[in-house]
């Protein structure tokens, strides 16, 4: 039986209305959703129009998520840039390979696509894979077993913003150690439940986002886990836009409407914050695995 503490109750803000209690697992630190959603109900949770990652509809998205999509095609680039600069040496010069797991609508994949790299993609959300560019679709699988018949490894495998959706973080975990190749890199992005905005909206922050969201991790949790599977962490680095949407997006679930001014001030306290805690709303991990 795992020792568990209670952090708090919160609702699903999105679709049911229900609550769900965040748990810490006192062994491994990370912070559990239960109770947990079974595999038949937990699509269930992500049919909302509202769910933007994965929707492409702007007429129906208002003035919140066409700004998300906006700053989207600015992470975007950085996301890019940090997969290129961490490629090791021998591979900077060649082109390189990308397995992105929970892409989503494909935004990322697609664009490093046109920047030339090899991309394949996990996506198992039906109204995603709807979404995706024709050019990548082809390339984008349900899970990794039609991946793990090809003898090719991948230089970059990364999980923005889908490690905390994944039901079995053993499996998988494993499944992308076994695609990664030789000197290969793992690239990580989780909300951060030790930020400032976190701490400030408690139960009504929305990167709770129960109960999609299943685990809620902060940097100590992460490198534990992957440690565990002899996979290192190497650095971590801020996303400073999450910060600002988030809090946006938890003004509007304590109110019931946007504040976008509140929730702009929030987000730019938190990033000021976090200039000495290093505690970002949202944090990205570099991982690597030792040879």
């Amino acid at each position: 039986m795992k020792d568990l503490k209670h952090i708090l109750t919160a609702r699903d803000h999105l679709v049911t209305g229900k609550t769900f209690d965040v748990l810490k697992n006192l062994h491994t630190g990370i912070l559990e959703t239960h109770p947990r959603p079974n595999k038949e109900e937990l699509p269930l949770y992500y049919e909302s129009k509202n769910y933007t990652s994965h929707n492409n509809n702007n007429k129906t998205d208002g003035l919140l998520a066409f700004c998300y999509k906006q700053v989207k095609i600015i992470s975007t680039k950085r996301k890019i840039k940090i997969c290129a600069n961490s490629l090791c040496a021998s591979k900077k010069n060649q082109k390189p390979s990308l397995l992105d797991v929970g892409c989503g609508t494909g935004d990322f994949l697609y664009s490093c696509y046109r920047h030339g790299w090899n991309v394949k993609g996990v996506e198992n959300n039906s109204n995603a894979k709807n979404n995706l560019n024709p050019k990548i679709s082809k390339h984008v699988f349900d899970d990794f077993e039609l991946l793990k018949k090809s003898p090719k490894k991948f230089d970059v495998i990364t999980m923005w913003h889908s490690l905390e959706h994944i039901s079995n973080l053993d499996k998988t975990i494993l499944e992308m150690k076994n695609l990664l190749a030789d000197q290969g890199v793992i690239i990580i992005a989780c909300p951060n439940h030790k930020s400032f905005d976190a701490a400030f909206y408690k139960e009504f922050w929305a990167a709770y986002d129960l109960p999609r969201h299943l685990w809620h991790f902060d940097k100590n949790s992460i490198r534990e886990l992957f440690s565990n599977y002899k996979i290192h962490l190497k650095k971590t680095l801020p996303m400073y836009w999450d910060s600002f949407y988030i809090s946006i997006l938890s003004e509007k679930i304590v109110n019931k409407k946007n504040n976008y001014l509140k929730g702009f001030v929030i987000g730019l306290m938190s990033n000021l914050c976090a200039l000495f805690s290093k505690e970002y709303s949202s944090l990205t991990y570099v991982l690597k695995t030792k040879n």
